[in-house]
């Protein structure tokens, strides 16, 4: 049971290069400007851990929605539709203070406990909890569907770490895996 070795990997390779790059990143690079985004790379991190966070919150999540009334938890996901346009300026803002308040040293922990606790998750999950399912505002990522497993969502962090890596401005960026 549990999740299988591709995704376990992904998720752990996220944790890893973000500790990479985090730590040998320097501070007046860390202030450059991202590509493509309003973000700084400090920032533009902190919105990338704050990926494999949300992923991890939306485990149990989907474990409410997903044993909700289908009605219920379509009107919840449009609910949440309907407040894209907050949402948006929440998760813009959200890494700008997060970045100014939260240090290197304490993302990387985060990211360790919330890969950890991704993974210790996904490694015990029967098929039926990782394919459980709940209704999604799609709208709120590129790689969100109208309906997501668990194990979508195992799969949508490292493809929403990727995404923004790319982003990044750093000169030295290890060579990310195929």
């Amino acid at each position: 049971m549990g999740a299988s070795p591709q995704t376990l990997d992904a998720l752990r390779w996220v944790r890893d290069d973000f500790c990479a790059i985090a730590s040998s990143a320097g501070g007046a690079e860390l202030d450059a400007p991202s590509r493509g985004t309003r973000w700084t790379n400090r920032q533009l991190l902190f919105h990338m851990w704050f990926g494999q966070r949300i992923a991890r919150a939306f485990i149990p999540v989907f474990g409410i929605l997903g044993r909700l009334p289908r009605p219920v938890a379509v009107g919840y996901a449009r609910l949440l539709s309907a407040l894209t346009g907050p949402y948006n300026w929440i998760n813009y803002i959200a890494p700008v203070g997060g970045a100014e308040l939260v240090g290197a040293e304490r993302v990387m922990r985060w990211m360790r406990a919330d890969t950890e606790r991704l993974v210790r998750w996904a490694t015990s999950a029967t098929n039926q909890q990782l394919r459980l399912t709940a209704p999604v505002p799609a709208d709120w990522d590129p790689y969100f569907q109208p309906e997501m497993t668990r194990l979508d969502i195992l799969d949508w962090a490292p493809k929403h770490y990727r995404h923004h890596r790319t982003q990044l401005s750093l000169t030295a960026l290890p060579e990310p895996p195929h």
